[in-house]
């Protein structure tokens, strides 16, 4: 009971979130750390999860964010369809990519994602006809469903909220489930889970398309609230901020990602006062938190709930004239 009480109180808050905050840079900042959110458990189904540490997700969010515009803005794309077109090729990019790039291992892996986000950041800038080259792409419309503008940030909070608590969901189910379990297995042991009859080349395949997908879909949503998109902003510092956001928020946890993405986009943005220093700070901020979290925050939050539980289970064996359990 508990439980649903908490929920509430947390669905009341979020929904309350926005209208606590009236100008519009404060709710721009809210819906990129959903944006964000999305992109973290992107990430986190590949690095937490399968183990595989990939440097080039911001490729496939510029994927989803080019699609978006150019089917939007050439072909009258509505933005639901945008939003499936962009999924739809975050997909088909993370199969045709992960087939040849997944057997590869440790640093490998890395250093492929790497160069893969590096050519997609060219092939956005040398092909102008498509792309916009180095300009980019603007006009892109504002998001709208069934009639239903919403072409302020207050409005596309909400959106973005079901969105990701949509995605989230989903999310939880699968790595809850015993597909989840055969995820973690691959990932502490890629060779026992082969030899318990676990498909580990078929696994990975199908998590990076599910990651993609979600990356993808981050970028239809970040076009269409910019309503403009150009190169320079998915490029592999980007995907290591994403990385960052799991990192710090703990990898392997279902709702690390949400934590990383509270607290970088956050720094991200307020450190942007201290001007040339910025980035200084931001790097010592980020290295003292891995060190003094090296689990992350929710691997904190997950010891604290440990140690509360336990000191309840010894004071209810206390009370019921247990001292110690045998």
């Amino acid at each position: 009971m508990k439980k649903y009480i908490y929920l509430a109180i947390l669905a009341i808050m979020l929904l309350a979130l926005p209208f606590l905050f009236q100008s519009r840079y404060t709710q721009h900042i809210l819906n990129m750390i959903l944006i964000y959110a999305m992109l973290g458990i992107s990430v986190n189904l590949i690095f937490g999860y399968i183990g595989a540490l990939t440097l080039g997700q911001a490729a496939f969010f510029g994927i989803g964010a080019y699609t978006a515009a150019i089917v939007s803005t050439k072909l009258g794309f509505s933005f639901l369809p945008s939003v499936l077109c962009s999924a739809v090729m975050g997909c088909l990019a993370g199969v045709i990519i992960g087939i040849p790039t997944l057997r590869l291992k440790g640093p490998y892996f890395a250093i492929a994602t790497i160069g893969l986000n590096n050519i997609i950041c060219i092939i956005f800038l040398n092909w102008e006809s498509l792309t916009g080259g180095a300009v980019g792409i603007g006009g892109i419309p504002s998001a709208s469903i069934l009639g239903m503008q919403f072409n302020t940030e207050l409005k596309m909070y909400f959106l973005l909220l079901a969105t990701v608590f949509l995605i989230f969901l989903l999310y939880r189910n699968m790595i809850g489930s015993h597909s989840g379990k055969m995820l973690i297995a691959v990932r502490d042991n890629e060779i026992a889970a082969s030899a318990m009859g676990i498909d580990t080349a078929k696994i990975k395949v199908i998590v990076l398309a599910i990651s993609t997908t979600i990356a993808a879909i981050a970028g239809s949503y970040y076009a269409h609230i910019t309503n403009f998109v150009a190169p320079d902003a998915f490029p592999v510092l980007e995907s290591i901020t994403f990385l960052i956001i799991v990192v710090l928020g703990g990898a392997g946890f279902k709702y690390g990602p949400i934590y990383g993405a509270v607290v970088v986009v956050i720094l991200n943005e307020y450190l942007q006062y201290f001007e040339q220093f910025n980035m200084l700070i931001y790097g010592v901020l980020i290295m003292i938190l891995l060190l003094f979290l090296p689990s992350g925050i929710a691997g904190i939050i997950e010891i604290i709930k440990a140690k509360y539980y336990e000191k309840k289970k010894i004071y209810y064996l206390k009370e019921v004239g247990i001292d110690e359990m045998k």
